[in-house]
């Protein structure tokens, strides 16, 4: 996947022709498409003549109910100008996959995966097929490991496998992760598990290839459930904040994410083997953390 090229101009009108206007209910699926369900599948970001140098990235959408505001946001609002902007600092082939994600334990569709594509139209293809579920359950976390699950080992990217270059992983939310997977589960929504996974696990695996940001969305969830003590010994200063009902702020922080880790890598060769294998230097485990679930 990946033809072709972005269009700031032929998204910016189409956003202001198609979506601006448009609900939700217009524009996002009203059930799973078929086409993004994860279950053995594996989505390939490739370099070509075309685009010989690629970012892979992907984009995990919290789309239980108090988040869904996020993506129809991004559809209606805000994605012609992350990509200009991530363009405009020189990333020479962003290649987009957008992922939505919600509660394993209770939703029915608790993962779905669209394709890494580099054109507007296909981009916007896929962002748009994301069913809105509007589930989660009253157990205080989300099951966004299974975005890192999922791109550890459903994924073929040739900056990854070629040019020892580590993709990029952007998940959003605002609740901590629910914090432990078993192996029926991993292997009933995404691929074969050999046992039952911690998030800490699923997180330590993916690094290996992927640099991980999560974005928590503060409300009064995050006071409820104090969401830092759960990310902040996953993710160390990979975790960041925002405040809710700042989509733009949220935008913004993808672009800013994206452009600042490329000139990272840029500038120092950054690979598989040099950048982080671990979590960062302050991401020491917190012994009071236990999932949600189990408080």
């Amino acid at each position: 996947m990946g033809a072709g090229f972005y269009s700031y101009d032929i998204a910016y009108s189409r956003r202001v022709s198609k979506y601006e206007k448009a609900s939700a209910d217009e524009i996002f699926n009203s059930e799973m498409d078929p086409k993004m369900n994860p279950k053995d599948v594996t989505r390939e970001c490739c370099e070509t003549s075309e685009h010989p140098e690629t970012l892979p990235i992907i984009i995990g959408l919290d789309v239980t109910g108090s988040m869904g505001h996020v993506p129809t946001s991004l559809i209606k609002n805000d994605f012609p100008e992350i990509m200009k902007k991530i363009l405009d600092e020189g990333v020479p082939c962003p290649q987009l996959c957008f992922v939505a994600y919600g509660d394993h334990k209770t939703d029915d569709c608790p993962l779905q995966v669209g394709q890494f594509e580099a054109s507007d139209e296909l981009m916007e293809k896929w962002l748009t097929s994301i069913y809105l579920e509007g589930g989660g359950g009253g157990n205080g976390g989300e099951s966004t490991s299974l975005v890192y699950y999922f791109a550890s080992r459903q994924t073929a990217c040739d900056a990854i496998t070629k040019r020892g270059i580590k993709g990029l992983v952007i998940t959003i939310g605002d609740e901590p992760d629910l914090g432990d997977y078993s192996k029926k589960a991993l292997t009933n929504i995404c691929c074969g598990a050999e046992k039952d996974m911690t998030a800490k696990e699923i997180i330590d695996e993916c690094q290996k290839k992927w640099e991980i940001y999560h974005i928590n969305i503060l409300d009064y969830r995050g006071k409820m459930h104090d969401v830092a003590q759960c990310w902040k010994p996953l993710l160390g200063d990979h975790f960041i904040e925002v405040e809710a009902n700042t989509d733009t702020n949220i935008s913004n922080m993808i672009a800013s994410i994206a452009t600042d880790y490329y000139k990272k890598i840029s500038k120092v060769g950054t690979s598989v083997e040099n950048v982080t294998n671990t979590v960062p230097e302050n991401n020491t485990e917190d012994t009071n953390y236990h999932p949600p679930h189990m408080l």
